[in-house]
């Protein structure tokens, strides 16, 4: 990107997680070295008020003299401003004193952590709270472990926690209790060892009408706290436990009020593909598609109308489950190098590497049950995106190919690992997946693969309990081809995985 349109865009920045910058939608690498971007961002998480130099030097770098300390932050700070892109405005991103510094408040920027520590919840609107829940890709600075890093990554962990409670309370109070459940398993990950969020799993299935996942959750929940913690589940857990057993009817729900109108929430930057049609949002088609069904059963639509086509695109993290399983870590959902922890089915991105043979794989699963089930499908096609992986060791992509499998056997993105639930390590050919590929691509750098999927998305919508989705694996490349895989948690949500779909009534 020329320097006159990096100007024109503005600078999206996402601290929570794995860092990334975008000027527009194109990524930008970190400012370094570290304590440069660990300047910039202690700036942009005290961006309200000025910071006094003094406190900049004695926070970042506490272990030299108060003489060295303010020369490193004169130097950190010129190479900061150097790697920064352009202000659109004109106006420097960062305001300067003899005695302060503060990253401009009115700078043309999106920061991820701004939308989670002014959020809102009791009168925010549907897509806002999407938006904030989907801004949350993991902790805060992920590969950075400064004193001061930690105790942010805790306060807003704990502000995440919170707000994800709150949501859990409203979808449940509104009805929406599949929401809920999705909700509740998001907040499970990111703090696997509270018995909470077990109960309200429970609570839900039972709800729902599913008592066997209920008492799953259960027997879970008994386990984890067993093992972990030496200890057993809470009377509170063991008496819904009993109730969910014994069929006991639960309480009914309190209604929630309707949430107060507010202004809309600035968005992280999309991604449009050149040549490729716009993505309807599926809560919106099929709000559409309702609202016209209740018409022409009142007899005010016209019966053809019925018959047209509807097109929804299906992805991000309400609809799409996705995860990375990979040798390594062949026992464990999670990176145990990793001092967060995170669960791989919340990375941004993941690997598809080959050594010889496939080494890991990429399982994603669409979500179809907010579909009409009477719906025929005309059409479905799987799109998910690859990017180039570089680095020293490999300064230029390799070329490959990458096959895509239907998933035979049921598993879960947060629990599901290279030897767990399958029938043997990496899954088994003809048991956990069907070893009749459904696509294949050969490329040699980032791209989009598509593969049309239109028979299995009318089987899955037919037999929700065939829907195990999809694998991906590379099955050709040289030794040591290895790429990027976009994931539903990728920040641009034009570049997650997604299922697009036609069908009529």
């Amino acid at each position: 990107m020329n320097e006159h349109r990096r100007r024109s865009q503005m600078l999206h920045i996402h601290l929570l997680g794995i860092p990334q910058i975008f000027a527009g939608d194109e990524p930008l690498p970190l400012p370094a070295p570290a304590k440069a971007f660990l300047l910039w961002a202690y700036l942009l998480l005290r961006r309200a008020h000025p910071v006094p130099r003094e406190q900049l030097t004695y926070v970042i770098w506490s272990d030299v003299s108060e003489s060295e300390a303010r020369a490193n932050l004169r130097r950190h700070l010129h190479l900061l401003r150097k790697q920064l892109p352009a202000p659109p405005q004109d106006a420097d991103w960062i305001l300067a004193t003899r005695s302060t510094l503060q990253w401009n408040p009115d700078g043309a920027y999106w920061l991820d952590v701004a939308l989670l520590d002014r959020f809102v919840g009791e009168t925010a609107s549907e897509e806002e709270w999407t938006a904030v829940v989907d801004c949350y890709r993991g902790d805060l600075l992920a590969g950075f472990y400064d004193d001061w890093v930690l105790t942010e990554r805790e306060r807003l962990r704990q502000r995440y926690i919170h707000l994800l409670e709150q949501r859990i309370a409203l979808q449940k109070a509104g009805g929406d209790l599949r929401g809920a459940i999705h909700t509740t398993q998001r907040l499970l990950a990111r703090d696997p060892l509270r018995e909470e969020p077990y109960r309200y799993l429970m609570e839900l299935y039972y709800r729902v009408g599913d008592r066997a996942a209920a008492l799953r959750e259960f027997e879970r929940c008994q386990t984890l706290l067993r093992v972990e913690l030496e200890t057993e589940p809470m009377p509170e857990t063991l008496s819904l436990r009993d109730a969910i057993r014994d069929g006991v009817a639960l309480e009914p729900v309190t209604p929630a009020p309707s949430p107060a109108k507010s202004p809309p929430v600035p968005a992280p930057p999309l991604h449009q593909p050149a040549n490729r049609r716009p993505r309807w949002l599926l809560v919106g088609a099929l709000l559409l598609l309702l609202s016209l069904v209740g018409l022409f059963t009142a007899g005010v639509l016209p019966p053809n109308l019925a018959l047209q086509p509807i097109t929804v695109s299906i992805s991000g993290p309400d609809a799409v489950q996705d995860t990375w399983i990979d040798k390594e870590n062949s026992d464990l959902p999670y990176d145990p190098d990793e001092p967060g922890q995170i669960l791989k089915a919340f990375y941004p991105q993941v690997h598809l590497m080959f050594f010889g043979y496939p080494y890991d794989r990429v399982l994603v699963r669409f979500d179809l049950t907010q579909l009409p089930s009477d719906a025929k499908v005309r059409q479905a096609v799987f799109d998910i995106h690859l990017a180039d992986y570089i680095n020293e060791d490999l300064p230029e992509p390799l070329p490959a190919t990458v096959s895509i499998f239907r998933i035979l056997r049921p598993w879960q993105a947060e629990a599901a690992t290279f030897n767990f639930p399958w029938s043997q390590p990496g899954l088994a050919a003809g048991v956990d997946y069907d070893e009749r590929p459904l696509g294949s691509h050969s490329f040699h750098s980032g791209t989009w693969i598509s593969v049309d999927v239109t028979d299995l998305a009318q089987e899955w919508l037919a037999h929700p309990d065939r829907n195990q989705g999809l694998m991906l694996m590379l099955t050709e490349a040289p030794q040591g081809a290895h790429y990027w895989v976009d994931t539903t948690d990728y920040p641009i949500p034009n570049r997650r995985p997604r299922l697009d779909l036609t069908y009529t009534r």
